[in-house]
């Protein structure tokens, strides 16, 4: 079989069930949620199969990580290899530890202070600000939507997510935001629209946790990667350990270039290219980018099977 383009899904990727199928047809994803529950004190299995909306989004990053882990387990499980891994925001994560550039006992432990650390900020921010939010527009590119905030000179209001050449989202304060709506009609966007996510990701409100981030990184053991890592920071790929570190941190204040990323997937050809874990957000962002071939979504058992089954042919 030849290898696949693996990316993995970010915050908002998570839905009640994902990944109890896989943790039922393998032993080995199995013992990846007996880790992941102890490194993160809780049994996952409940949560991912019982627990409430709340308490799932409480425990997203968790959540989703070990969705994406366990899908890519299967994969190898199945003899389904990977040439290159990518990962949106959280979803970087993830490709780290598919090219081995760290364990998973290492990977839900960054994990764990990484949600921590953002908590905390976005609390901070709140209580300092007032309320903040997030927003997709929709029908412009990132660099006229960053040109457009640096002329409305806006407080506290940042272009986060470059997703595709004609969607784009900003995160900051909620009043910034709905005083920018007009504005970025009048200049040519097709849709605004406000989104259920409350904390100020990939702006500078994080600049202040990638230093402590970032010295809790230099304490873990890394190896460099076995495969091509693509990092969603800025479309680069990832070489070394000192590397992994510095995207790592940096990402929790710098945009997320996923354009960059699927750029430089189009110029990779001969690889099917698959969003491993929940959802299938990925999926439609490759159509948007412009990507030829289509992202199969690789995220439960049925569709794993599947294609196993028709690459064994």
């Amino acid at each position: 079989m030849a290898p696949i383009i693996a990316l993995y899904p970010g915050q908002g990727s998570q839905k009640q069930g994902m990944a109890i199928d896989l943790y039922q047809a393998s032993a080995k994803v199995r013992n990846l949620f007996e880790l992941a529950s102890d490194i993160a004190r809780r049994n996952l299995y409940a949560l991912l199969g019982e627990g409430s909306e709340e308490e799932l989004t409480a425990h997203a990053q968790t959540a989703i990580t070990l969705a994406s882990r366990s899908a890519q387990v299967r994969l190898a499980e199945l003899g389904i290899q990977s040439h290159a891994h990518s990962g949106f925001s959280l979803g970087e994560l993830s490709a780290y530890a598919s090219a081995n550039i760290f364990n998973d006992e290492t990977l839900f432990t960054i994990v764990q202070r990484r949600t921590a650390l953002m908590d905390e900020m976005s609390a901070r921010a709140r209580e300092t600000l007032g309320e903040l939010g997030m927003a997709a527009v929709i029908g412009l590119d990132y660099q006229a939507v960053h040109q457009l905030l640096l002329e409305l000179n806006l407080p506290s209001l940042y272009a986060a997510n470059d997703n595709a050449p004609n969607q784009v989202v900003v995160s900051g304060l909620s009043e910034s935001i709905a005083r920018a709506k007009a504005a970025f009609l009048e200049k040519g966007a097709k849709r605004f629209i406000p989104l259920k996510v409350s904390g100020p990701f990939h702006t500078p409100f994080m600049e202040e946790v990638t230093q402590p981030f970032r010295t809790f990184l230099d304490e873990l053991e890394m190896t460099d990667p076995k495969d091509l890592v693509i990092s969603s920071v800025d479309g680069s790929p990832i070489t070394n350990v000192r590397q992994a570190r510095e995207h790592l941190s940096q990402q929790l204040a710098r945009p997320v270039r996923w354009t960059a990323v699927m750029q430089r997937i189009n110029t990779m050809a001969g690889f099917d290219i698959a969003e491993v874990g929940s959802g299938t957000v990925l999926s439609g962002l490759c159509k948007n980018n412009g990507i030829q071939s289509s992202c199969l979504s690789l995220g439960e058992e049925t569709t794993i099977q599947a294609y196993a089954k028709e690459r064994a042919v």
